[in-house]
């Protein structure tokens, strides 16, 4: 028999205008909008076809691996039933050995630990993409109790959390889950992964070749700060790409080199240090320190309980690993509750929320509250690291009238990237953040267009709840009514295309909300 010896049917289904297929006949009258639902429709389909193909997998498994595992030969060459298994599938898809093999590892994997995660996958709700980092990030619970608590809670959250799920949202919300349920394997994790540390070289084409590095996380990001400050060390004119800067400046740091700026120019104003002065035992200027933010509560520091940390950039370590890096002789530890914090009677703690001569300014506080909350950009997808991004109003702050605007608030406030920061600036997009039913802080967005897109569904609120325990006031002495910057703009009221942008956007998140509002009165009590 023939493999596919007949016509696709597929052709046929878009034709249809199913899984947002577009008529070709006129494509330029579908509306933004449909099509950008039909690729989330796609998206969709694309799950399904996904749980199918590794269900057939997991038959195939069942049938060459479960019930053949080895079946010597009459040359005495011992054919394993994994293998044999996957070289069907291999020659019959036109694929790779190893691809194969993963594919039937991943298929029984979703099967038999997390097959709640698997329905998810195949009712849409997650991709074939997050389904196989699931996977990956409970691999060690294969023979643990807790595999089944696991896969039931992580499959909870993927169908009652609203908003999207990035790679760093996943796979920190994942490590969070298995931190709670197996910490032992969360270690043993820890040490397999140290114990396989070293350098690796790979030749390329056309005379290039690969170095690569393996280490504790916050090893691999001084030494990758290091590098991006080297590399950022140019003059503007330099013609050389930001990674192929990095590259030379690597090598450069790598082989005590001199590293320089390629402009070419005499008048060349660049002052680059030199590699072979810079080193771990170096005391570095303000203007060249590396700083890698890691976050975790007191007890865990303490070694009176043992949670899970958070490492800019990286994502979850466990306790044990935050009190190492606690111990390095590098480490400075520093109370997110200040001494001046003051207690209150609930055990919640109340900081002032901005600067007291500037109601726009966050105090240092509330700006480093902001960047452990949401620990990444809150552009759905980004995972630029939250100490890299802008502190951003979400709705807009009304230098000339303050009491009119956004507040520089916990909840008025998030942290976004900086090209996402410049979109929303100069662009006609449209965010809103606000307290959900449950408490829980939810963001979205709107499109030029229209539609209305959730934000991420985690933060690492999630992760730390004590963050809900603090409070954000303005300080006693209070802000200046008017423009802090300038006198005059008090009795000058805000004219032209920028007051016009501010005041449809408010109207833009007043009417989103009323929808919100009734579509959650409609829609009554959650299930769960």
């Amino acid at each position: 028999m023939s493999v596919l010896s007949t016509p696709s049917p597929w052709p046929e289904q878009f034709a249809a205008g199913l899984l947002g297929g577009v008529d070709p006949a006129y494509p330029d009258e579908t509306p933004t909008n449909d099509l950008l639902l039909g690729m989330a429709e796609i998206d969709r389909g694309r799950a399904s076809l996904a749980y199918a193909e590794y269900q057939s997998a997991a038959v195939l498994y069942d049938r060459y691996v479960a019930a053949k595992l080895v079946e010597p030969s009459g040359s005495g060459f011992v054919t394993d039933g994994y293998a044999d298994c996957a070289a069907r599938i291999a020659r019959a898809r036109g694929i790779g050995q190893r691809a194969a093999e993963k594919l039937l590892s991943e298929a029984v994997s979703l099967r038999d630990r997390l097959p709640e995660v698997f329905d998810c996958l195949r009712d849409g709700i997650i991709a074939p993409w997050q389904a196989q980092l699931a996977v990956t990030r409970t691999e060690l619970l294969d023979e643990s109790a807790a595999a089944p608590l696991v896969d039931a809670e992580i499959a909870a959250l993927l169908r009652t959390r609203k908003g999207t799920w990035s790679r760093a949202r996943m796979r920190d919300m994942i490590d969070r889950v298995v931190y709670r349920h197996d910490p032992d394997a969360v270690r043993q994790r820890r040490k397999d992964a140290l114990d396989a540390r070293g350098v690796w070289t790979a030749e390329l084409e056309d005379g290039t070749g690969e170095i690569t590095a393996v280490g504790a996380a916050e090893d691999v990001r001084v030494a990758a700060a290091r590098v991006a400050g080297l590399a950022k060390a140019v003059c503007s004119s330099d013609p050389r790409t930001v990674q192929q800067r990095r590259s030379d400046a690597m090598f450069a740091l790598l082989s005590g080199t001199v590293f320089e700026c390629d402009c070419g120019r005499e008048e060349c104003d660049a002052q680059i240090p030199d590699p072979a002065t810079i080193s771990a035992s170096t005391a570095l200027t303000p203007s060249t320190a590396i700083m890698v933010h890691v976050v975790c509560d007191e007890a865990t520091l303490a070694g009176t309980a043992d949670n899970p940390a958070f490492v800019e950039g990286h994502g979850l370590i466990s306790g044990e690993h935050v009190r190492d890096i606690a111990a390095r002789k590098d480490s400075i530890v520093k109370p997110v509750i200040g001494p001046q914090a003051v207690v209150n009677s609930d055990g919640s703690f109340t900081l002032p929320a901005h600067q007291p001569a500037d109601a726009h300014r966050p105090s240092a506080a509330l700006d480093t509250f902001l960047r452990i909350r949401d620990g990444y950009c809150v552009d759905p997808g980004c995972v630029t690291s939250a100490w890299q991004g802008d502190g951003d109003h979400v709705a807009e702050f009304d230098h000339d009238h303050p009491e009119r605007g956004g507040q520089t608030t916990a909840d008025g406030m998030n942290i976004k990237c900086r090209p996402g920061h410049l979109l929303k600036t100069f662009g006609e997009w449209v965010d809103d953040q606000w307290r959900d039913c449950d408490g829980r802080l939810s963001t979205e967005y709107t499109t030029p267009e229209g539609l209305i897109l959730p934000g991420e569904a985690e933060t690492n609120e999630d992760l730390f709840p004590g963050l809900r325990r603090i409070r954000f006031v303005a300080p006693a002495q209070g802000p200046p009514t008017g423009n802090a910057r300038n006198d005059i703009a008090t009795t000058r009221p805000r004219r032209g295309r920028v007051a016009d942008k501010h005041a449809r956007r408010r109207a833009e998140r007043n009417r989103n909300r009323r929808d919100r509002d009734e579509r959650d009165r409609a829609a009554g009590p959650p299930p769960f």
